[in-house]
């Protein structure tokens, strides 16, 4: 899986790329890293605690340095995290070609009692302009993100 990735330069900085064809539905890579809880994730920097990822209503993944650190946010996504088990993955939900940088819509991890939010830069042509909790994005973006599995059950709560 990582090996078909490439950490590269991207409108946001860094990014995460395709360096050859994955498939809607398929695991693109395993998000890695340390498990904080939420008083932890308060505590890191800045930088680090806007990397993190919830796993669920309690714990974070903090991917310092892995591939999870570069993955860039779009409000036109083509990728979405999911959970197996004890782990999140990041999952294709349309075909992504070699060289196409990999994003997905951070919204869709955060949910009501998240106060993180971010000015928008992804480009998109429905680019929203600023990234807050799922509970505050357009009612038709919510049901298309509901429909296509992308939200975890925290963040519909």
């Amino acid at each position: 899986m990582e090996g078909d990735l490439v950490v590269g330069n991207s409108r946001n900085g860094k990014g995460v790329f395709a360096s050859r064809k994955f498939f809607i539905g398929e695991k693109i890579f395993e998000i890695r890293g340390n498990f904080v809880d939420c008083y932890e994730c308060d505590e890191l920097d800045e930088k680090k605690r806007s990397n993190t990822f919830r796993f669920n209503k309690e714990k974070y993944i903090s991917p310092e340095g892995e591939l999870g650190d570069f993955i860039n946010h779009s409000c036109n996504p083509n990728s979405r995290v999911v959970k197996i088990d004890s782990k999140l993955f990041i999952e294709a939900i349309e075909d992504i070609v070699g060289g196409e940088e990999i994003t997905f819509d951070y919204s869709t991890i955060l949910a009501s009692d998240d106060i993180w939010e971010m000015k928008c830069n992804c480009g998109s042509k429905n680019c929203r302009g600023l990234i807050k909790s799922f509970h505050s994005l357009p009612e038709q973006t919510k049901q298309k993100y509901i429909t296509l599995n992308m939200v975890p059950d925290y963040s519909l709560e």
